[in-house]
């Protein structure tokens, strides 16, 4: 498959995701795998309901050190939750600016921000590998499971992206699944477990390298240890009517790609891990 194959089934994953109706289950859903990965239940109650999309890996936000008055950028904004969460931080005279490609997905970050009265927060539609922003004007750059979905060939280009936003000393905080092993080639040539998160996963050394032939230096990867069946077990634990079918970032259990037959049965922990890096 190439680029621009992945990047139109990517677009249309999350296009469903964005614009499928919210039940309650569904959002009971969402805020478990939030908190499972690290959010604070009180921070998700003060978003609007459709900001938390359960598609998070990690909390970004939890090692990003925000400050009052900073520009923070989130690559693959989603429907705005860590956006919003950073113009909280960052204050009136802070600014808080989405990145996302999905049109459906900027149109619903756009609207939760309204809702919230965020009016620190700006959403930009762009690839993350070419953002029109200047360069050297962020402080802080955080991104939430997206990497992975960048196509081989040009996940280094968010990375020089990400090293040419930064202010001198600025920071970066993202929260990604990497391999930890080669993934099998079923798991590989899989569509839907590409656009769940899983497929398109890098090594461990390969995003070492991006990071350092970007220009940055004292990079550090933390793995932190996340399950990432989560997805899949609470996929196959609902009732058929309450499925999780909407947000499932890593599970196979609701797509209809072929080559998933099986699958469900694969231990993800064993292939990839959730890793938080925090390059500086």
């Amino acid at each position: 498959m190439n680029a621009e194959d992945t990047y139109r089934s990517v677009q249309q994953r999350y296009a469903s995701v964005a614009t499928q109706a919210n039940s309650n289950d569904q959002r009971d859903y969402e805020r478990k795998v939030a908190t499972a990965f690290g959010y604070d239940p009180e921070d998700l109650l003060s978003l609007p309901e459709n900001a938390n999309l359960g598609v998070s890996c990690g909390n970004p936000l939890a090692t990003a050190s925000i400050s009052p008055g900073e520009t923070v950028v989130d690559l693959g904004s989603g429907g705005g939750i860590d956006v919003l969460l950073a113009a909280k931080k960052v204050g009136p005279e802070g600014k808080a600016i989405g990145v996302d490609m999905t049109k459906d997905m900027l149109e619903l970050a756009r609207r939760n921000a309204k809702n919230a009265g965020a009016s620190n927060t700006s959403f930009i539609e762009a690839f993350i590998t070419s953002i029109p922003l200047p360069s050297s004007t962020v402080d802080c750059i955080i991104s939430n499971c997206v990497i992975n979905l960048v196509p081989d060939a040009e996940k280094h280009l968010v990375f020089q992206e990400i090293f040419r936003l930064l202010k001198p000393g600025g920071r970066v905080a993202i929260s990604d699944i990497l391999a930890k092993q080669e993934l099998p080639l079923e798991i590989r040539q899989d569509l839907s477990l590409y656009v769940g998160c899983i497929a398109g996963a890098s090594q461990v050394y390969d995003y070492e390298k991006y990071l350092k032939e970007a220009g940055f230096q004292d990079v550090l990867i933390i793995n932190t240890n996340s399950d990432l069946n989560l997805y899949k077990e609470m996929s196959l634990n609902e009732d058929a009517d309450k499925a999780p079918s909407k947000s499932s970032c890593c599970s196979t259990a609701t797509t209809e790609s072929k080559g998933t037959k099986g699958l469900p049965d694969v231990d993800f922990n064993h292939w990839t891990g959730e890793l938080r890096h925090n390059p500086t």
